[in-house]
């Protein structure tokens, strides 16, 4: 079958993970750039430079990072490592209170849209607000201003939160309809298997991989005109959902389809001719004692082993000929073809 589609945490992961890497550095790069320019003028404690050097073991495990999980945790690290450098930077310059929540609101806020679940971007914002208050410990004269303080921070946690939670939706819904034109374009609408582009990439990939033992099974439906002009194209239809039943439960761990009209194919892994014989039989007979409204329906097999350094054309054309043959010798039957 076709190879599965991305989850969308994997999904997410892809798209946050260059993002958060890029921004951390950044982040890295303004802390290391500010320390510099601030120790121009006044001379800081080099232990100050410290914090950078976190942060940049920070941003390496953003890169090693898996799983948005650990993107979260690392991205957590930083924010709180550059939170720590800026604060104390503040303290040094001697005007805390002044800095305190410009520097809140810088690193919460903007890395909002970077996580992969609101919860993150909550814990996170709350993690460097709890830094920022350890570093700093700021001293309100009044009781008003810790209050507006606090509800501002309070709306800020609930911005990112809300910014995070929009992302996340947006995400998920282009995430849902991408996966809806993957089935559009990889699936047959009528009997839900794979259709010919899923199969023919699929096929491609597994003879680039060099197997050994591939087998190409070309399925037909015997007489499946007469069917839709004697019964019409519903009870056709029908008849090709019964055949693709058939094909998915007996061809479990191989590259099945329906190619188009009545043809279906599998490409078979198997270990020998033997047992790509058997299941090409247990096709013929499984679809030969199922009965759709009353009909009995059989199917026709040509089967081809692929050879070294054949071409996928070559492979297709050689077991439509064994199709053809088993046609020939009166259907409801498999023929293998020639080497």
């Amino acid at each position: 079958m076709h190879a599965s589609q991305e989850t969308l945490e994997q999904k997410s992961f892809a798209q946050l993970r260059p993002l958060k890497i890029s921004s951390e550095i950044l982040a890295t790069a303004v802390c290391l750039l500010v320390l510099v320019l601030a120790n121009t003028s006044q001379a800081l404690s080099p232990w100050l430079y410290g914090y950078c050097l976190v942060a940049g073991m920070a941003c390496y495990l953003t890169y090693r990072a898996r799983t948005t999980r650990q993107l979260w945790l690392t991205g957590m690290l930083l924010l709180c490592t550059c939170t720590a450098c800026l604060g104390s930077l503040a303290i040094a310059l001697g005007n805390p209170l002044l800095w305190f929540l410009p520097i809140g609101l810088v690193l919460s806020l903007p890395v909002s849209a970077m996580h992969d679940h609101p919860l993150h971007a909550l814990s996170t914002g709350g993690a460097i607000w709890a830094t920022l208050f350890y570093v700093v410990q700021p001293n309100f004269d009044r009781q008003l201003d810790l209050t507006l303080t606090l509800i501002l921070i309070t709306g800020s946690l609930l911005v990112a939160t809300l910014v995070c939670t929009t992302f996340c939706r947006t995400r998920k819904d282009v995430f849902d309809l991408q996966r809806q034109l993957h089935g559009m374009a990889y699936k047959d609408a009528l009997t839900g298997l794979p259709n010919r582009r899923a199969f023919m990439e699929q096929l491609g990939a597994t003879l680039e991989q060099g197997s050994a033992a591939l087998f190409f099974l070309m399925i037909d439906i015997d007489d499946f005109k007469k069917i839709n002009d004697g019964f019409g194209h519903d009870v056709g239809d029908r008849v090709l959902v019964e055949v693709a039943k058939v094909l998915r439960e007996h061809s479990l761990g191989h590259n099945f389809a329906r190619l188009g009209g009545e043809e279906f194919a599998v490409a078979a892994q198997v270990a020998d001719v033997s047992a790509a014989q058997a299941l090409a039989g247990s096709l013929v007979e499984a679809v030969h004692s199922s009965q759709v409204y009353g009909l009995m329906v059989s199917i026709s097999v040509g089967l081809a082993q692929h050879a070294c350094e054949e071409t996928l054309f070559s492979l297709m054309r050689r077991a439509d000929l064994a199709l053809y043959e088993a046609k020939s010798a009166g259907k409801n039957r498999h023929a293998l073809a020639a080497s």
